[in-house]
């Protein structure tokens, strides 16, 4: 039904994979501000453009950083993590996918653990009749956000109580902001999934206007606009 994979542990805000060659940029006007714009990229000596910059919704409190900075990402903050992450997975409702990443199929009993004291925090897995978590995100939405999504790859180590369950999904009809996630409507999404190339290691750089000249040093070519 779906495909389960090792996950990388981003170690630093500057963590980037190893011939890493696509790359989607998320620029906000400043921390708080709950919608932002996205431009991807590809690596060739340098990080060029690819396509026209879309806009996105974040969080409803914005972002928070995954280290170092305040405000810290945690659970239930409604901030989207600020910070670099590999994309390690897509889902959806259909059996297969317009994308070469591996695929969840979003049925019935496919969930994301939520639950910060369960062995299974920040898993997507299938539910267990006798061992359902306390709390959990069930990824066959009745809404269809998650028709179709991305997974990105945030609190890879599953630490307690730092966030969960972050994707890349649809928005929400009214464009409203998020509960954490990064949401754009659905022809810029099937485009994003067409795009994303396993081999070339996709990551998502999520950060306010304020961070991108320091990032801008480690990646040559992204524009701060």
């Amino acid at each position: 039904m779906f495909k389960f994979f090792s996950l990388i542990v981003i170690s630093s805000s500057f963590a980037y994979a190893e011939g890493s060659q696509q790359m989607m940029v998320v620029l906000s006007d400043e921390l708080n501000a709950t919608v932002a714009s996205m431009q991807r990229y590809e690596y060739n000596k340098r990080w060029i453009k690819t396509g026209e910059s879309i806009p996105v919704t974040l969080g409803r409190s914005g972002l928070g950083y995954a280290l170092i900075k305040e405000p810290l990402k945690n659970e239930g903050d409604g901030r989207s993590p600020a910070g670099l992450f590999d994309i390690s997975a897509t889902f959806g409702y259909d059996v297969s996918s317009n994308s070469a990443m591996p695929y969840y199929r979003a049925d019935e009993k496919l969930i994301c653990v939520d639950d910060v004291n369960d062995t299974r925090y920040n898993t997507i897995t299938i539910s267990e009749e006798n061992r359902l978590p306390a709390s959990y995100e069930k990824m066959r939405r009745e809404d269809g956000l998650y028709r179709n999504g991305i997974v990105i790859n945030y609190n890879a180590s599953k630490t307690k109580g730092r966030g969960s369950c972050i994707f890349i999904h649809l928005n929400h009809s009214d464009h409203r902001p998020t509960s954490g996630c990064t949401a754009m409507d659905e022809d810029a999404l099937n485009t994003l999934l067409g795009w994303l190339d396993p081999q070339k290691h996709p990551q998502i750089l999520q950060i306010p206007k304020s961070d991108c000249g320091e990032y801008q040093k480690k990646f040559e070519g992204i524009e701060c606009r």
